[in-house]
């Protein structure tokens, strides 16, 4: 399956890269849009995978955050946690380190792709949700903090 999965992300241009991971049977790095993502197969789930991402805030949105005040840094937390659990897609979610007061950063991972029907259509198609949800993370803030939007185009072809 693995050999499978890289064939796919190499079709795709996606720079598959094995990583050495204790806790995973493979653990592939690639990258979407300037984005790095990850398909794991974790030792404790032998029958899939997952995709997963964690987006740490650069200096300027740590800045962002940190020029809040209380009230509006609470409604983003609740906002983005809510925003990411509607989304049906996602299976896991982490905000880290101490949220409200300190956010750093987001890790998100898909829900398991069981290998009984894994197909390169549904790989892309996860890849592309844990992609399009780090960029609304990011857009959230923005919209918080009141950033006339970049025209950035985050469509695939």
């Amino acid at each position: 399956m693995k050999e499978k999965i890289i064939c796919w992300l190499k079709e795709e241009k996606l720079q598959p890269k094995e990583i050495a991971d204790p806790n995973a049977y493979f653990n592939i790095s690639i990258t979407v849009g300037g984005l790095l993502l990850h398909v794991i197969q974790r030792t404790d789930q032998i029958d899939s995978i997952t995709v997963g991402a964690n987006l740490v805030f650069t200096e300027e949105q740590l800045k962002l955050l940190k020029d809040m005040d209380e009230k509006k840094r609470q409604e983003f937390f609740w906002e983005l946690r809510l925003a990411l659990l509607k989304n049906n897609e996602l299976g896991y979610f982490q905000i880290k380190p101490n949220p409200p007061h300190d956010i750093r950063e987001v890790f998100i991972s898909s829900r398991r792709l069981y290998y009984d029907g894994l197909t390169k259509d549904r790989l892309m198609t996860t890849i592309f949700t844990i992609h399009k949800a780090i960029f609304m993370v990011i857009w959230m803030l923005e919209q918080k903090v009141e950033i006339k939007p970049k025209n950035e185009r985050i469509g695939y072809h």
